[in-house]
């Protein structure tokens, strides 16, 4: 027992600032608990001036490394024009409150907006009921500058392969036509074909993604490594998926005149 309430303690000494100690591991929120950041930034991404380029970043799986979230959040922030950054799942490692609330209270040093996508270290736990207390919806989605960015859950091991994750009907929907959006980019945790996905729903999933002719890219992380992919045979469309956090690399993507570019950047 105690190996492994030492540990948190120094964590905690150690991110002075980061707000009082989670009494229970299994506490799912405490009273200064920062609530619906992602809805909060939405409206203050969409509040922005913004102009005919969209810059930002992806990144993902922060779990325990603090320092290295630290760093990227620097290097971020002396990146020019930069308009929002994704945190493609995995916030926490063992779905505990007090672990997102390090990260959000890290991550909120940046300049500009931030969204926090689930992974499956986040359902674990309580991390469900955290996440969705200080996050929002497990699948959500907003249009900037014309461009819609559809951000949903792909944690199936989780629901057992229950075939409910990801929400095909939901996402089908999500990529219909609509007024005002002339694009479209999937953001996620887990990619298909990981052995996280379920093997059943993943060429459905697939299609979706790339039946819309506007859809751009679809962004992941959960790999611990960086890759470009492009599944069913479709080559415009990338599978973008980013480094974890502590090995110091992010993916900066920038969407002008339709066209999507993105380079892996090492800090």
């Amino acid at each position: 027992m105690w190996t492994k309430i030492i540990p948190a303690i120094g964590i905690a000494l150690l991110l002075q600032g980061c707000g009082g100690f989670e009494y229970s591991p299994n506490q799912s929120f405490s009273g200064d608990t920062r609530t619906a950041i992602n809805k909060e930034n939405i409206k203050r991404l969409q509040e922005s001036p913004g102009d005919k380029r969209i810059r930002f970043v992806l990144t993902g799986d922060s779990q325990r490394a603090y320092k290295d979230a630290v760093d990227l959040v620097d290097a971020v922030n002396k990146l020019p024009e930069v308009d929002f950054v994704f945190l493609a799942g995995d916030i926490s490692d063992f779905g505990l409150s007090q672990e997102m609330e390090w990260v959000d209270q890290i991550f909120s040093k940046l300049h500009i907006p931030y969204f926090g996508v689930i992974g499956n270290h986040d359902m674990v736990s309580t991390g469900q009921k955290s996440y969705k207390r200080m996050f929002g919806d497990l699948d959500f989605s907003f249009i900037y500058q014309g461009v819609k960015f559809v951000c949903h859950n792909t944690n199936s091991r989780e629901t057992s392969f229950d075939g409910s994750v990801p929400d095909l009907p939901w996402l089908k929907e999500q990529f219909l036509p609509e007024n005002g959006v002339d694009a479209y980019v999937a953001v996620a945790h887990i990619p298909p074909g990981s052995g996280d996905f379920d093997p059943i729903l993943n060429d459905n999933y697939v299609s979706i993604v790339n039946k819309s002719p506007n859809t751009l890219a679809a962004l992941y992380a959960h790999n611990h490594t960086s890759e470009v992919f492009f599944p069913g045979n479709q080559l415009a469309i990338p599978y973008i998926v980013t480094d974890a956090i502590e090995n110091r690399k992010f993916v900066l993507i920038e969407i002008v005149n339709g066209k999507l570019k993105y380079e892996n950047i090492t800090y």
